[in-house]
């Protein structure tokens, strides 16, 4: 069985460990919005600008991107390019889903390993207004390429009839 079924996905208190990565995403978009927000009143309205506004809010985006597609992924809410795979007869289909499914896999895994050594490589380069290291800005991407890879893992292209499954497009 995949995750969780429709019905059960509203149930899930937002404040879950099976709703973090959404939870992360929510903070991060409330976190671009006030820090914008503040660093326009201080230069429009104060006569000091306040240049670590945003610094914070693209290190808020890049988080928000990366845990919200963990939560896309577990959600099966990305889009599926399938017009010519679903012409193809169904032991075909389920080759390519499996085979999406391994390259999609590798791209996660790779992912972690990159996040992480930038992550390593970067601790000790400062960013420019917050002088925070820069593992700040990775070290969090890489442990949401992990959620991102938990996630995808949990889809099992071969099981029976998985291909069937409803993706995005019937939802919407």
């Amino acid at each position: 069985m995949n995750s969780l079924d429709d019905n059960d996905r509203l149930r899930v208190r937002l404040f879950s460990w099976q709703r973090a990565d959404e939870l992360v995403g929510v903070f991060c978009l409330l976190l671009i919005v006030f820090s914008i927000i503040w660093g326009v009143l201080t230069r429009y309205v104060f006569s000091q600008s306040a240049s670590w506004s945003f610094e914070l809010a693209v290190i808020a985006f890049g988080w928000m991107v990366f845990f919200g597609t963990a939560a896309g992924v577990r959600n099966r809410m990305h889009a599926d390019i399938d017009a010519l795979v679903t012409r193809f007869p169904r032991p075909v289909r389920k080759v390519v889903a499996i085979f999406n499914w391994l390259l999609l896999a590798a791209l996660f895994a790779g992912f972690i390993v990159l996040f992480t050594w930038q992550a390593i490589v970067a601790h000790s380069i400062l960013t420019v207004a917050l002088s925070l290291p820069r593992s700040i800005v990775y070290g969090p991407m890489a442990v949401a390429s992990a959620g991102i890879l938990y996630q995808h893992l949990k889809l099992h292209p071969w099981r029976p009839h998985a291909e069937d499954e409803t993706s995005a497009e019937v939802i919407i």
